[in-house]
């Protein structure tokens, strides 16, 4: 089997985080899709620093950066890079994560999911959560 763990996040990681980010595929995943410019994402990573309630690891995959996982606020998010999806990267960091959770004293973890991105959802359920809201919203301005 492949050789899939965590690692902490430093600052020689922001630019790999940032470049998935930005990533055409991955802002369609996202809430905000519009592309993030690297003194806001150096800002915004700067002062999560000092969020108690902020955890964030790269995934790596046979020693390589594939991936990044994220805990803010209960709510997790992942990243993998195109070349290492549908392997089980994102499921196995998934679990890892909530093993790491645990360790930090973290009771539940959610995961936010876009209603197209089917990879999370398999992601997700493979790692037993459960559906428990829609969010439907409406633009009127």
């Amino acid at each position: 089997m492949k050789q899939i763990s965590l690692r902490r996040v430093d600052k020689n990681d922001w630019d790999f985080i940032l470049s998935l980010r930005n990533n055409e595929k991955t802002r369609d995943n996202f809430y905000t899709k519009n592309i993030i410019k690297k003194q806001d994402h150096y800002k915004y990573l700067e002062e999560q620093e000092k969020n108690q309630n902020f955890f964030n690891w790269i995934i790596s995959y046979e020693n390589v950066n594939a991936g990044y996982i994220r805990i803010l606020e209960n709510d997790v998010s992942i990243m993998i890079d195109d070349k290492f999806q549908n392997k089980g990267i994102g499921t196995t960091a998934l679990n890892l994560v909530e093993k790491e959770a645990k360790l930090l004293g973290i009771k539940k973890l959610v995961g936010r999911i876009m209603v197209h991105n089917n990879q999370s959802k398999k992601i997700f359920e493979k790692n037993n959560y459960n559906l428990l809201m829609y969010w439907l919203e409406k633009h009127i301005s």
